[in-house]
């Protein structure tokens, strides 16, 4: 499988694969942390390519379709007969890892029913098959990843502390694009060559003032944003360099005033006339709710489920905030070139 390479040469993505190569050859459980969009799955790869456990696979679970009633047979699999339906032998991503490694994806998302299953299994790496008596021993290294602040997680008892843990003997985070601005330019050339191949389309050239803007810019997607916003360029076939006006999404979110144009000084000053304090801050927590939300469906193209987990919130309540901001995810899918 053809792997994309980790680009990036500023000082703190160096710190971070500096790191992960020092932790590559031991078999210590990783968690990784950090923003969602940022390539954590890149970087646990990474991990197992450095150890001696890379002649074996790479296997990722996304805890995040895990229930307590599928994860036994997700992770351990089952024999012919264990239930009804169950014909042949299912081996399970447990053993589809046997000698590599096991990514473990959104870990927070585990309901704690299923947190308490995967700690069993990690105390000692043994577990049965549904349907088989056996007792298995598995060999297996184990990184986990979350976007969440799990030791808040663990104070609000959505976490269990033992398990928490038990996977981070080695946290390492994952920086955010806007904290490796400097690595814009190494990662749109290898999107720009990547796209190319990927649609079979001319490499895109971009002038210096576009590169410029793209690095003043928050990208709240992070490497995911960068990547889709290089596609989306790529398929439109401008036939020519791009330019700062050819990237008015960068526009329209308004994090990073250097990028923005709708700055509104009345906003950062009370008005003197009418509103009280209260009423002032009402509103102003009001306008900053609705532009996140707007933010989170840019990044993920109109995608809710994605928002969702961006702002923190389950995606009945991100309905209802777009709902009361009369926001339409619609507005905010790329449309097809």
């Amino acid at each position: 499988m053809d792997i994309p390479k980790l680009v990036g040469s500023s000082r703190v993505h160096k710190e971070v694969l500096e790191k992960l190569s020092r932790i590559a050859p031991t078999d210590a459980e990783v968690l990784l942390t950090g923003p969602s969009g940022v390539g954590k799955e890149l970087y646990a790869n990474q991990v197992h390519r450095q150890s001696a456990r890379s002649h074996c696979r790479f296997v990722p679970v996304n805890c995040g379709s895990l229930s307590s009633d599928l994860i036994d047979n997700t992770l351990f699999g089952h024999v012919g007969g264990a239930f009804t339906g169950a014909t042949a032998l299912s081996e399970g991503l447990v053993s589809e890892a046997e000698g590599g490694t096991l990514f473990l994806d959104e870990v927070d998302s585990l309901s704690i029913p299923c947190q308490t299953k995967l700690l069993r299994f990690l105390q000692d790496q043994k577990y049965r098959r549904l349907g088989e008596s056996r007792l298995r021993q598995a060999n297996v290294r184990v990184i986990a990843a979350t976007n969440c602040d799990l030791e808040a997680a663990v104070s609000d008892a959505r976490f269990r502390m033992d398990l928490f843990f038990r996977l981070r003997v080695v946290p390492v985070e994952i920086p955010s694009l806007s904290h490796r601005a400097e690595d814009i330019p190494e990662l749109v050339a290898a999107f720009t060559a990547r796209s190319a191949e990927a649609y079979r389309l001319p490499e895109l050239e971009f002038c210096a003032e576009a590169i410029s803007r793209m690095q003043r810019y928050e990208w709240p997607g992070n490497i995911r944003e960068l990547e889709n916003c290089i596609s989306y360029l790529t398929c439109l076939q401008l036939g020519r360099p791009i330019a700062p006006d050819d990237l008015p999404f960068l526009t329209r979110l308004c994090g990073n005033k250097a990028v923005s144009p709708e700055v509104h000084p009345e906003a950062e000053k009370p008005d003197e006339s009418s509103d009280t304090l209260s009423d002032a801050k009402s509103r102003l927590v009001s306008e900053f709710e609705r532009q996140y939300i707007e933010r989170a469906l840019r990044a993920t193209s109109g995608n809710v489920s994605a928002a969702a987990r961006m702002c923190g919130k389950n995606r009945r309540a991100l309905f209802e905030l777009m709902r009361k901001h009369e926001i339409n995810s619609g507005e905010y899918r790329i449309a097809p070139p």
